[in-house]
């Protein structure tokens, strides 16, 4: 078995060390020390994540114990999971945990040496430091070196010299800040002191503490307030530059763009931090570093202040970039044209969306990137939405002259999402009810929108973060607090911990606690308008391809040959897959190209012998969507009855079983 993490395990030039792979550990630990059946939902509330998260992680397990023959997961429909198989295995599987949580922080720590490193270092040394072998320390450099290549950072080896890291500074600081982030915990979105001790050797703790007190004091002048998640980065950014100027290297700007920096707001601001910095410890700090936090600053994400906005709308439509006024109308057209033209009346969605792309622009321009927590969650559950604003993003960018992650994406979504829940329900207010959210004004809106829609007996008094709760818990005097991160003890209000997208479970916990409302039972699962869209001759079961460009390319090529496309097709399905899976949870992918290149609507489907490599994931079933619908409630219909699909074990299961394509047809 291997011990260390393959590549495809990184993000965004992050290892998920504390993501995905770490949680699929503490499945199995959970799986290891039980003696008795443990239920989806209570691995999901231990793991802070949905019920249909840890669904696809058993999935994810099932395959990984292949290598452990005797062990299997064994599924008690009501009742829950339990791990079956000889004792000794286990025993085996609980030691081959232990090392692989060894070998995760042994490459952290060597990635830290290396990059805090002011001299080459030989292997030799290395191993000595960390207690292992050569060959050890040689198997986590392949790791450690594609982490870094992310980065535009470079491992060189030099004969008779050692391994050193080179790159230009700006990307040396971003990795580094990359790997504080690595150690830190943000589930609490605060840098406690535990935490900064395990990165003393990069960033000195009463230096972050001297820097978040003045990015705080900072935040406070500001047009628009910070999100908690924005002030930590910031302040890690800062406590880098110090440590790095300190040891006497400099970012290197274009004298253009530090040109055209020192005639915004926020360089003045970075410039009175910049000297407050300079008294304090004693340093010097140039004007190229000062560009360097205007960056940062331009960069971090807003949240979102209903009052203040309201004070003055005029006066905050000032204060934004005209283009990411210009861009937030264009967007919300295209969403009204092809989701809900009640969109078009709503200011709320126009100022949120305003103030985010402001920020977002300003952060791609200057190639400052951000990972969305929540990417994958919100592909899955907003998947029609996903793909209408994904639909945007080529005029987008076109305007703009940038490219758009898909993490970008995400978070527009929230946005869109939040709008569609204000739309379905007006606020009736009785009980005062506070959000509580660290991430940002997408993620705060959507959840004060979903509750206004699911208890409109409810009055969504304001959104709070977690470094001003307190006074906000003074002003707003909420009944409840509702709350996407996890608070401390001693809070004097109630509290209900939520993921984000306030999953289906979730709300039925708020309706038992909060109003004791009867919990209805969902209906029946109806794939109607999917199945009207179903040629049989377009149903392809146990085909051998083994990459997705092979299956999408057969399908696509059926469906041209059967007329229902035209040539082009084919094309357009990969270049759309380019921008984003399409991969939709449980093995299930659902590729698509441009409407111009369709003749019919369909979809076609291909069934594989074996699950197959879909990006990050692994995919047996791929319904290939060729789309001319006209009619947006069918088309949402559609998205709906996939997602649903997705989530529905029991017909999957037949779906993978069934022997004809007349069978395969009617499971649905």
């Amino acid at each position: 078995m291997s011990n260390t993490i393959p590549p495809s395990h990184f993000t965004n030039g992050v290892k998920v060390v504390t993501g995905v792979i770490a949680r699929h550990k503490k499945i199995i630990k959970a799986l290891l020390d039980a003696n008795h059946y443990l239920s989806v939902t209570s691995l999901a509330d231990d793991l802070r994540c949905s019920e249909k998260t840890v669904r696809n992680d058993l999935k994810v397990i099932d395959q990984w114990l292949q290598r452990y023959p005797t062990l299997k997961i064994e599924r008690k429909p009501s009742v829950g999971v339990r791990l079956e198989g000889d004792n000794e295995e286990k025993e085996t599987l609980f030691r081959d945990l232990l090392r692989m949580n060894d070998n995760e922080e042994r490459q952290l720590q060597l990635l830290k040496c290396l990059l805090m490193a002011d001299k080459p270092m030989t292997m030799q040394q290395l191993a000595d430091r960390f207690y292992t072998s050569k060959t050890s320390i040689h198997d986590d450099l392949e790791e450690i070196d594609y982490w870094l290549r992310s980065f535009h950072l470079k491992l060189i080896r030099k004969p008779n010299l050692g391994l050193k890291v080179e790159g230009e500074e700006k990307n040396w600081r971003t990795a580094l800040s990359k790997l504080v982030e690595l150690f830190v915990d943000h589930a609490y979105y605060m840098l406690n002191e535990q935490q900064l001790k395990m990165v003393a050797d990069v960033i000195q703790p009463y230096e972050v503490a001297f820097i978040e007190k003045a990015v705080q004091e900072l935040e406070a002048t500001l047009p628009f307030p910070l999100t908690d998640e924005a002030i930590i980065s910031l302040t890690i950014h800062i406590a880098i530059a110090v440590k790095r100027m300190k040891q006497g290297y400099r970012i290197q700007m274009n004298p253009i763009q530090l040109e055209e920096l020192q005639q915004k707001r926020e360089y003045k601001l970075a410039e009175q931090l910049a000297r407050k910095i300079e008294m304090w410890f004693a340093i010097k700090i140039p004007a190229a570093e000062v560009g360097y936090m205007t960056l940062h600053l331009l960069g971090a994400r807003i949240r979102y202040d209903r009052v203040r906005l309201a004070k003055g709308v005029e006066q905050f439509f000032s204060q934004v970039d005209e283009e990411a006024l210009q861009v937030t109308r264009l967007l919300i057209e295209h969403i009204a044209d092809h989701i809900d033209a009640r969109c078009m009346n709503d200011k709320e969605l126009l100022l949120g969306l305003t103030i985010h792309l402001h920020s977002t622009f300003n952060r791609l321009r200057n190639g400052l990137s951000i990972t969305n927590p929540m990417l994958r969650e919100i592909k899955r559950t907003y998947r029609y939405s996903f793909e209408i604003v994904l639909s945007f993003m080529k005029q987008m960018e076109k305007i703009i002259k940038l490219n758009i992650p898909e993490d970008e994406v995400a978070y527009i979504v929230l946005h869109i999402q939040a709008a569609f829940e204000r739309v379905k329900h007006k606020q009736h207010g009785r009980q005062k009810v506070l959000v509580v959210c660290a991430t940002g004004a997408g993620t705060s809106r959507f959840v004060e929108a979903k509750l206004e829609s699911v208890f409109p007996e409810i009055d969504v008094v304001g959104i709070a973060s977690v470094s001003k709760l307190s006074e906000s818990i003074g002003e707003k005097k909420p009944d409840l607090l509702i709350s996407t991160v996890p608070l401390p003890m001693d809070i004097p209000v109630p509290v209900i911990t939520v993921s984000p997208l306030l999953q289906d479970r979730e709300l039925e916990t708020i309706k038992d606690q909060l109003f004791r409302l009867r919990v209805q039972e969902p209906g029946e699962k109806s794939y109607e308008v999917l199945k009207s869209l179903l040629d049989e001759r377009l149903i392809f079961l146990d085909l051998p391809f083994e990459s997705r460009e092979c299956v999408m390319n057969y399908l696509a090529e059926q469906l041209y040959q059967y007329g229902y496309v035209y040539e082009e097709y084919k094309q357009s399905v990969n270049e759309r897959e380019r921008l984003s899976s399409t991969y939709i949870g449980n093995d299930m992918a659902i590729p698509h190209g441009e409407v111009q290149f369709i003749r019919k609507s369909v979809i076609a489907v291909g069934r594989l012998q074996a699950p197959i490599v879909w990006g990050e994931d692994r995919v047996q079933l791929v319904f290939m969507i060729a789309n001319r619908m006209q009619e947006k409630e069918r088309i949402k219909q559609l998205f709906q009855e996939l997602v649903a699909l997705s989530e529905d074990e029991g017909t999957l299961k037949q779906l993978k079983q069934v022997k004809t394509v007349n069978q395969f047809y009617q499971c649905l």
